[in-house]
């Protein structure tokens, strides 16, 4: 397992992506309401698109504020033009659209996709948004998502809010687990708990967690379209919490194709898990095994590759044996069912309501809301601080100032993890311990 930091993380920025993350955080603070200046050479950069590297040479007067920039006058605008305005048809839906996602991204289209939102609301969810991972690692998915262009990265984080507040309601699913939809009888969501269709287990090589999905336990009459959506999104944020900043930020997938039939295949349920992770959980797919495919399956392929952006594509491997796994996985880590060493049993533990008595403790509760606000207040105050630095000097001191308060901040999460959520299977056999 790999020890060193990936390229394109807050710790091993270049400092044309340090200006890049500055921008972005420059105008969430503008819609947030919180005042910031930006020294010109970070304001000049050039308007960046998936086909240009380039930078602009032109640098405006020194000092300018950031957003007393925005006016009506076009020919005066910079590249990272209004936020303020909007533009019509801005589509948000749960799956990825690539004319939805990529086309005509400009600062005026992100203020159309808040614009049914308060900024409060939009940053109540950037925060509970984050587990264990750093805040500023948590932007730099979306920008690394979008190579570097400030606007579709802006885009596709207001998209991505809005469908965690107005969509799914993802913090109560994350919340609920495994025990709410069993004592209100949700059987759609149920039947998929307790039959792991899913399930986490074990790591690959770089440390990823693995993820092992089972379609052939797939019915797609068992469960709504909603129940299916909600397990998705509860197996995705569970992995999550698995993750391991700043090393381990991705996870590995197997998708076990022992004994399935045209029975157990759902284009819609898997469009969606394609969609969910492209639009909504940029770059946290490390790599995607499609393990003991049967004959069927290619023309199931010929029509799921052309759904897959190039990216997400470019991570698929196929195997057909644990010796191919192998490659990827160490043995002991490979399922027994697979050809592997692990005997684990996934049979589902049943939960316990007494396990979470600690979300009644509303006193403890608040204490620990209450140091996580102070915490993030001095993140803010030390971002703003290091999107004005001037020198490089400066620059140092504050970019390790926020790293530090990243830390804290997920610190935090870990001791507020047990007043907030529900213990569930992960919890229950022991195998989910929160930790940086």
């Amino acid at each position: 397992m790999s020890k060193s930091i990936p390229k394109g993380r807050f710790e091993t920025l270049t400092k044309e992506e340090e200006r890049k993350l500055k921008l972005v955080w420059a105008y969430l603070f503008k819609f947030w309401g919180t005042p910031v200046q930006i020294p010109a050479t970070t304001a000049s950069i050039q308007r960046t698109t998936t086909k240009a590297s380039t930078h602009s040479k032109e640098v405006e007067k020194p000092k300018k504020k950031l957003f007393g920039r925005f006016r009506s006058s076009k020919k005066d605008e910079p590249e990272e033009e209004k936020l303020s305005t909007a533009v019509e048809g801005l589509n948000l839906t749960t799956t990825r659209s690539h004319e939805s996602i990529e086309s005509s991204y400009r600062h005026k289209d992100i203020h159309d996709a808040l614009k049914d939102l308060q900024p409060q609301e939009i940053s109540d969810q950037f925060w509970d948004f984050l587990r264990t991972d750093y805040p500023d690692n948590l932007v730099l998915r979306f920008v690394r998502a979008r190579k570097w262009d400030v606007d579709k990265s802006l885009a596709m984080l207001a998209k991505t809010l809005h469908w965690r507040i107005k969509e799914t309601n993802t913090e109560k699913v994350l919340r609920d687990g495994d025990r709410v939809p069993i004592e209100e009888n949700k059987e759609g969501m149920v039947i998929q708990l307790r039959k792991q269709k899913a399930y986490m287990r074990g790591v690959d090589k770089f440390g990823r967690p693995i993820v092992i999905i089972r379609p052939r336990l797939h019915f797609a009459k068992e469960q709504s379209q909603e129940d299916l959506e909600n397990y998705v999104i509860l197996v995705i944020e569970m992995v999550r919490m698995s993750l391991k900043e700043p090393h381990v930020d991705s996870a590995a997938i197997i998708f076990d194709l022992s004994d399935f039939t045209t029975s157990n295949m759902d284009y819609n349920s898997l469009k969606f898990l394609i969609g969910v992770f492209e639009a909504h959980y940029p770059e946290s797919l490390g790599k995607l095994f499609i393990h003991k495919a049967p004959w069927i399956f290619p023309p199931i392929w010929n029509i799921v590759k052309n759904w897959l952006d190039p990216v997400v594509a470019s991570k698929i491997t196929f195997t057909k044996n644990a010796k191919d796994l192998e490659e990827y996985i160490d043995i002991k880590h490979i399922p027994e069912s697979l050809g592997g060493e692990d005997k684990f049993d996934p049979t589902f533990i049943e939960p316990n309501a007494e396990d979470d008595k600690l979300m009644s403790d509303t006193e403890a509760k608040e204490k620990v809301l209450a140091e996580r606000q102070e915490i993030i207040d001095k993140f803010v105050r030390a971002t703003v601080n290091w999107i004005e630095s001037e020198n490089d000097e400066d620059n140092a001191k504050f970019k390790a100032e926020k790293l530090n308060i990243g830390k804290e901040l997920a610190q935090n999460f870990i001791k507020l993890d047990p007043y907030v959520r529900t213990r569930n299977y992960y919890d229950r056999n022991g195998s989910l311990k929160l930790e940086l």
